[in-house]
């Protein structure tokens, strides 16, 4: 099943597979969207029903620290609802974010959504 959201700048394509939601990111995380982008996946966390939600990330061309914020914030939230929380198909630019602040640690990043 598809699903197109827009928040403020980002668009949001969902498509659920058997055991895993797809969130498919287009534009820009940033302190402008990224608390209405937090309150949509914080929303879809503890309303889906499938163990594994995938971030895929390959059409964000830009992401500020607020935007880290919010992926961390996404992260706990999925944890504490019994979920994984996936990173997918990250720019070379958005991953270099993720490597410096060490957050590549502590989330799980894979390079295309199929990996998951």
């Amino acid at each position: 099943m598809l699903r197109r959201d827009s928040v403020e700048g980002l668009k949001l394509e969902k498509i659920e597979q058997e055991d895993k939601i797809i969130v498919k990111v287009h534009g820009e995380i940033d302190a402008y969207n990224s608390s209405e982008l937090k309150e949509q996946l914080r929303n879809l966390v503890s309303s889906t029903d499938k163990k594994k939600i995938v971030l895929d990330l390959s059409s964000v061309s830009y992401m500020d620290s607020a935007g880290l914020g919010t992926l961390v914030v996404i992260l706990k939230d999925a944890k504490i609802n019994g979920k994984e929380f996936i990173l997918s198909s990250l720019k070379e630019s958005i991953l270099r974010i993720f490597k410096l602040t060490h957050l590549d640690k502590i989330f799980k990043i894979v390079d295309t959504t199929e990996e998951v």
